[in-house]
This record gives structure tokens, sequence and C-alpha cells, in this order.
């Protein structure tokens, strides 16, 4: 720029000021937030009761997306496959509002899996017929889920059932169940290409060999790991986090007896020991956090087995699988409530009032003054230890009572000879 006698000589200041202006307007721009990571979640429930309907009905805000069970293979050599059809209620499906993919499972094979057997063309018959009832129902499946726990040494030949299947359901995307231990192998990229995408599961149900030897359902490390070796081979996948929980009964002789993953509480009697173990939702709701902050450019979604339900009481309630999606700790606050009646009455309750669930395994001490105590009893399993005139506790039963999100249960009353003066703590646990 050529300037004249006279001109303002604030133009050679003012346009790199503008310029440094512009480019601080620009480099500082707030980021927009990043898309919350997308949950989606199994149905693998064989009976549709009014229960899953319901659950599915509250849960459809929080869901990009059902995985849903339709069917169960079992090939035999020599005979014909066993098959055990999951009848999906449709209608609840489609007014739900979301994509909806359909599974079928297929139990161990060790036969071939060669494209000409009639294995291949089973499944190939069976995948188009579960899709197109389907879409008989108004549903175009997202996609299909194929969940079968090939053996490492299985992956190559595995994929001719993946190649198989892709073809005939096309456009319909493919996607398949990977193991963590599946990543060691060569096979694995190769088996990835042969579906649009793959659901990396990093939960196990593996039964412990005694009763007291450590065990998790899924392994935040661990499920680190598998996810980041995964990430970089670049193939799009979601991951599979545990809701569910079970339980093992042991002999006198530490040998399992049996294992329980649904259904209603059962005890453990004569010599018989029983262990639990249940998804924790702290570490999975850390891993979920970890995940949003560790966005891999593969990583499509987690999804959560299994759809939890009020009448499993093994399975996160949903107040807490719903505080682990956002990735936020669940916190377990538990209340007494003491009512009182003009007869001397007066009846205890517990109540779970976070969002985790409440276990009350110590005792609850209540003091009175102003009254005689004629009589006590203990509720819910447990029972009255009277240490003075005026003073009580409810000693917990051996198996801790347990109380989800909202829940709430009698546990003791007492009768006075006029109304007291009344109040109950939970007793602090000892330290270890």
């Amino acid at each position: 720029m050529t300037l004249t006698p006279g001109a303002p000589r604030f133009l050679l200041i003012a346009a790199p000021l503008a310029l440094i202006a512009l480019w601080t307007a620009v480099s500082f721009r707030p980021r927009p937030p990043p898309i919350p990571l997308a949950h989606s979640a199994y149905l693998w429930q064989r009976e549709w009761t009014d229960g899953v309907r319901e659950a599915l009905r509250r849960n459809q805000p929080f869901i990009a997306e059902w995985a849903v069970l339709v069917a169960e293979v079992e090939f035999r050599a020599g005979a014909a496959p066993r098959v055990a059809r999951v009848m999906p209620d449709y209608t609840a499906l489609r007014e739900s509002g979301r994509p909806v993919s359909f599974a079928i499972r297929v139990a161990p094979w060790a036969g071939s899996f060669d494209p000409d057997r009639p294995e291949t063309g089973f499944l190939r018959q069976l995948a188009r017929e579960l899709l197109q009832e389907a879409r008989q129902h108004g549903i175009e499946a997202a996609a299909l889920h194929l969940d079968f726990d090939a053996a490492t040494r299985q992956l190559d030949s595995y994929r001719h059932w993946l190649d198989a299947l892709r073809e005939a359901i096309t456009p319909t995307p493919l996607v398949f169940t990977a193991l963590p231990t599946w990543l060691n192998s060569p096979a694995f990229a190769r088996l990835t290409q042969a579906a649009d995408r793959y659901v990396l599961q990093v939960h196990s149900w593996e039964a412990p060999q005694t009763p007291d030897q450590p065990f998790t359902l899924c392994d935040p490390g661990r499920a680190k790991q598998a996810i980041t070796r995964a990430a970089r081979l670049n193939r799009p996948f979601l991951v599979a986090l545990p809701t569910y929980g079970y339980r093992a009964w042991f002999d006198g002789q530490n040998r399992l007896l049996g294992l329980s993953a649904e259904g209603p509480a059962l005890t453990a009697t004569g010599g018989v020991r029983l262990r639990e173990v249940r998804a924790d939702p702290v570490a999975m709701a850390g891993l979920v956090h970890w995940l949003e902050t560790h966005r891999f450019e593969a990583l499509r979604g987690v999804i959560w087995y299994r759809l939890p339900l009020p009448e499993d009481r093994l399975s996160w309630s949903e107040p807490t699988w719903q505080a682990v999606m956002r990735g936020q700790s669940p916190v377990a606050k538990t209340g007494l409530t003491l009512e009182k009646s003009a007869n001397g009455l007066v009846e205890l309750s517990v109540q779970a009032d976070g969002d985790a669930d409440s276990v009350l395994d110590t005792s609850v001490r209540l003091d009175w003054r102003q009254a005689r105590l004629i009589a006590a009893d203990g509720l819910a399993g447990f029972t009255v230890n009277r240490i003075a005139s005026d003073t009580l506790r409810l000693q917990p039963p051996s198996q801790p009572l347990r109380l989800a999100p909202g829940q709430r249960a009698l546990i003791g009353w007492l009768r006075f000879n006029q109304p007291p003066e009344i109040s109950a703590h939970v007793d602090t646990p000892p330290a270890p």
C-alpha cells in the first residue's frame, strides 16, 4: 500500500489487528458438545410378558435401537436342527418408534461351515423367513444379528456362514457377536470384512470354580484393552456391557451344583452355599464415561445385555441403568420411616431413595422414652435384640435385604402402652 502525504497511518496498524481479531474469534469459538454415545439394548427374553412390554415403553426415550432375540438354533450331526422360536410383540416394537434388529442365537457347533452344507443353507433360509415375518408386521429390520460363540480356531471357517447370510439378507446389514479372545487371531480381521459391523462382548457369564473365588462379570481394565485393540481394526463395532447377575450354588465340597440368571429369589439350605455375582454399576458407569471421552472413530455405541425387568431380581433397576448410561455412578440412599398409631403401635419401614440398590446388612437401632414396650417383632428376616429397657436392635438376616430404587419394606413393629417418643437409625458397620 502506498501512502500519500497526510494519509492516516493508523491503517498500517488496523489491518493486522483486524486479522488477529478474526483469527482469535475463529480459534476460540466454543466447540459444539460431542454427540452422546448411542445406547441400544438386547431384548433376550424368551417370553413377552406385560412386564417386557412395559419396560420397552418406559425405556424407549433412552434407547437408540432394540436387538430382539427371535430364534435359537442347535445343529446336530445326523439329525434335524432344533429351533426355538421367540415371538416378539411386533406391535409394541413398532410403537416404540425405535429401529429394531433381530437376533439368531446358534449353539456351539463343531461341524463344517462349508457354504454347501445343510447347516449353512438352513441359516440362510431362516434369516430370510425371520426378516419377511417382521416386514409382514410392519417392521423393516435395522440389522440381523448372529450370536455364535465360535472357538478361535474356527474363525476362518465361520466366515463362510457370515458370507452366506450377508448375501441372503442384503440390503439388510449383518452384525455378529465377537469375543475378546478373537482379537488375538489374524483370522478376526478377515472375519470383520464379512459383516457390516460386530458387537464386542466384554462381559462373560462364567461360573466361579469355588464359592470364594473373586469374580466379576466385566473387568473394566480388560474391557478397555479389548476395545482399544478392536478400534485399531477400523471396522464399525459396538460394545456389549452387562446389566444382569446370576446365582451359583455349591455343595459342601465346593462343587458347582447349578446356575440361575433369572427367576425368583432362592435361598441355600442343607449345607449348600450360594454365591451371587452382579454387574457392578459403578464400574460400568466409569467404563461408559471412558468411552464418552475416548471417542474411537469405529465405535458406534454401547449395546446392553439385557433390558432390565422389575421381575428379574438379579438385574439392575431402571434408575440404576439410566444413571449408568449417562456415565454417572449410581448412589444408594436408604431411608427409615416410623409410623405411629394412637394405640401405641409403631411400624418401621426401610426404603431405597437413591438411584442404586439399598442393601441393609447392618442392624437398625431404636430408642424410645415416655412409654413402656409391651411386644416387638422383626419382619423380612430381621430379628429383635433387646439391649436395654428403652433400646432394641433389629438384626439383619444372613442374606441382606436388597431394595431397588423406589422399593419399600416393613422390617419390624413395636407395641407400647402409649404412643412413645421414638427414633431409629442404621448402625454404623464396624471398621474392617
